[in-house]
């Protein structure tokens, strides 16, 4: 017989085990009648025992294969056709011992017959002819036996008719029972058949499913080894090649599970369910993949174990996806760098392992200078080159174990771990500082800035987070006070000094309205005529509160909160009245300088704003004369272009104030419609003292003439300079050796008191 396995419900083994007990009960009631035969027939009494032997044993085999299934390892799990081939056999076996009763064997061979053609198939039911004929036949041509039949008798003839009927009445039993069997088994089938195809389209619609999906289906067997890895798509993540026949921690996998794989394994060998486990590896071409899994366990049908079972799905764009956005918040997304967020949370983790070892370090707040002129004049992406340049630069000067973090715009932190001294920041914060003042090719042309900084120390100057980030930013903000470039530690001072600085911005956001500004003008000198040709208008501040406040503490405040711009207007508008009173007093004309912030020379209204005021006070454009700072000319040269050459068509002059102390190339100069230099007063000092100074103001003045440009030297504080300087054919000079900045009303009478002595020298 074929191994082959078959599948049957309950019900129809029931039938078959039922139908077994019939048999049994069969084989005992023809072994009693076999005996009654015998006894009267005077056959030997080993006949019925050997018959009834026979077929109980037989019986009670195909009981128990059944029962235990081990019949199911067959191609006829019912065991129809052995069961019939034993009973013909055991009928011509009583035949050919007993042949004197052959007719009580005929019958059951009939019998069996009878059963066969319900039971057996055609190919089955010619193979039981042919073995009953071999029985029959072979012992009648061996032995020449003859089969009688002995009913002389009473008794025998009785016993004859009742095997006749016992025969004809398991003809009718066959017919009605068999063919109920067949009905109720083939009803049984008809279902088993219904629930295998809808078993059969249901892992049809998995597998379709499985296949049209990216996640994968895989089972496991009671050693947790793989037995089953299908999925609709191929992954590098999960190569089934890679995991059939092992086990996932064999696998080379990374898990992601608390207590990692020593926990994950514990957790399986107590049978229980996991959710989205998420393992990894890293692959030959370096990029690391994720997958999820979730399973449960699986029992076979005695309720045992089985193994696991469940469906794992690749989530590496998904890791990638959550890994990119955690960066993004905890990142600037410009520079790279890490971002408030989570330098906060270093400069916590920083603190708590400094108190426990006692450790010292800084925090450092740096405050780029001037980037807000480049951002302006060279636009937005010129600004983001310059962040992204300094950054890398910041990174270079620190050790791997430093965090440089950007805040946002132009301001950036730095954390120094486990610094010896204040020394060691003090070093640190002037390599910074040498970094940032590189300079930096912007938009086709070299760009300078500077920083200031701020510095505070754990646990000296604060022992929490945001004191020492106050702290530091506070002490910045007193670098930048100091003339910027340069870095600042934090004091207990500084609390009182940022204290004053609100109370001065404060007072100056009403200073305008108050009218508590004044104008106040020094002159310049024609050393050719020694006549005064022209004045400079300068800005001054009376408080009541805080008494006469230098323009180098009020200026940059009013720079930094945009109330330069109408402080500007109003200066440029009281310096055009006042040059028009002079001259309704009497004076000659003389040419009015005004200077121009960064801010006010970006503003937009600026032309619309000069132009109204020469018309308001009815000055000639040509007695005005605006001065600009080289660092405002070398950004956004487009710009500036147009704006400087907006400016010569109300027929304004244009001077360059502070000349020598930036980058502007002479390229660019001649370029510009500039009318005045102004020689800074750094290189007029150094005349008497330093020959490179006298070098520097020769190299100007030589270099104005050829570009047809007058040249003013300001701070001039001697005779000697003077005299240098008309010797070099410097054009005008500017300084307390001429005439100190003054009132209105002193101006007017010094104008008048140097025309009267010109007069009398002349």
């Amino acid at each position: 017989m074929s191994n082959v396995k078959h599948g049957r419900s309950e019900a129809a083994i029931a039938l078959n085990l039922k139908s077994i007990k019939v048999v049994a009960v069969s084989w005992v009631a023809d072994a009693l009648l076999l005996a009654l035969l015998a006894w009267l027939a005077g056959t030997p009494p080993g006949v019925p025992l050997i018959y009834l032997a026979i077929g109980l044993g037989y019986s009670a085999v195909t009981y128990i294969m059944i029962r235990s299934r081990y019949a199911e390892r067959f191609a006829d799990p019912t065991l129809s056709f052995p069961s019939l081939i034993i009973g013909v056999s055991n009928q011509c076996l009583g035949l050919w011992l007993a042949p004197e009763i052959g007719f009580f064997f005929l019958f059951n061979i009939f019998q069996v017959f009878a059963y066969g053609l319900f039971t057996l198939n055609v190919r089955q039911f010619g193979g039981l002819l042919l073995i009953t004929l071999a029985w029959i036949v072979a012992p009648i041509l061996q032995t020449g036996h003859v089969i009688s039949f002995p009913i002389d008798s009473t008794a025998g003839k009785v016993l004859f008719l009742i095997s006749f009927f016992v025969c004809l009445g398991r003809f009718v039993w066959v017919g009605v029972y068999v063919g109920g069997l067949r009905d109720r088994i083939t009803a049984k089938n008809a279902a088993l058949a219904d629930k295998n195809a809808a078993l059969s389209e249901s892992e049809a619609r998995f597998r379709a499913l499985t296949e049209l999906s990216s996640d994968w289906y895989w089972e496991q067997d009671e050693n947790y080894a793989f037995t089953r890895m299908e999925s609709g798509t191929e992954s590098t993540a999960l190569p089934p090649e890679s995991i059939l026949g092992r086990r996932l921690w064999e696998c080379g996998y990374r898990v992601e599970f608390p207590g990692g794989w020593e926990a994950f394994i514990e957790l399986t060998s107590k049978h229980q369910s996991y959710r989205d486990v998420v393992i990894s590896y890293v692959a030959q071409d370096g990029q690391e993949y994720f997958v999820s899994l979730s399973g449960g366990p699986k029992t076979n049908k005695a309720g045992a174990f089985a193994g696991y079972r469940g469906v794992a799905r690749e989530i590496t764009e998904k890791r990638r996806a959550d890994n990119r956005i955690q960066y993004l918040a905890t990142h600037d997304g410009l520079t790279g760098l890490p971002n408030r967020t989570m330098f906060t949370q270093l400069v916590a983790s920083a603190l708590e392992t400094s108190r426990r070892y006692s450790r010292t370090f800084a925090v450092l707040f740096i405050d780029l200078d001037r980037f807000k002129l480049i951002n302006d004049t060279l636009g937005h992406e010129a600004g983001d080159d310059l962040l992204k340049e300094i950054a890398s630069r910041f990174k270079q000067e620190l050790r791997a174990s430093d965090i440089v973090a950007r805040l946002g715009g132009d301001e950036f932190v730095v954390l120094l771990h486990e610094i010896p001294d204040r020394q060691h920041a003090e070093a640190v914060a002037g390599k910074l500082l040498a970094a940032a003042a590189r300079p930096v090719p912007l938009a086709g042309q070299e760009c300078r800035v500077s920083a200031s900084i701020g510095i505070a120390l754990f646990p000296t100057d604060a022992d929490d987070v945001q004191t020492l980030l106050k702290n530091a930013d506070g002490a910045m903000y007193l670098a930048k006070e100091e003339g910027k470039n340069n870095f600042q530690f934090y004091s207990s001072d500084m609390r009182s000094q940022a204290v004053e600085r609100l109370s001065l911005e404060n007072e100056l956001r009403h200073a305008l309205a108050r009218g508590e500004f004044d104008v106040h003008y020094q002159a310049k000198r024609d050393l050719r005529t020694n006549a005064i040709s022209g004045v400079e208008a300068l800005l001054r501040w009376n408080n009541p509160n805080l008494g006469s406040v230098p323009p180098v503490q009020f200026i940059h405040v009013a720079e930094d909160t945009g109330l330069i711009i109408p402080i500007g207007k109003w200066v440029l508008r009281t310096a055009c009245e006042q040059n028009m009173k002079w001259q309704q007093a009497g004076l000659p004309p003389i040419c009015m300088s005004v200077n121009l912030s960064v801010r006010q020379f970006a503003d937009d209204r600026l032309i619309d704003d000069i132009s109204a005021i020469l018309v308001e006070t009815g000055m000639a454009p040509s007695l005005l004369e605006l001065e600009i700072t080289e660092g405002m000319v070398i950004h956004n040269p487009t710009r500036v272009l147009h704006t400087l050459q907006a400016i010569k068509h109300l027929g304004v002059r244009i001077a360059i104030d502070d000349f020598g102390t930036g980058y502007l190339h002479l390229s660019k100069l001649q370029d510009l419609p500039i009318d005045t230099l102004k020689v800074d007063r750094s290189f007029i000092r150094d005349l008497g003292t330093k020959p490179e100074g006298r070098a520097i103001t020769e190299a100007i003045i030589s270099m104005s003439r050829s570009f047809h440009m007058d040249v003013i030297a300001e701070g001039v504080e001697t005779e000697e300079q003077e005299i240098f300087l008309r010797q070099n054919g410097c054009d005008h000079v500017q300084g307390f050796y001429i005439s100190k900045p003054v009132p209105q009303e002193q101006f007017a009478s010094f104008l008048l008191k140097q025309n009267a002595l010109l007069a009398q020298e002349s």
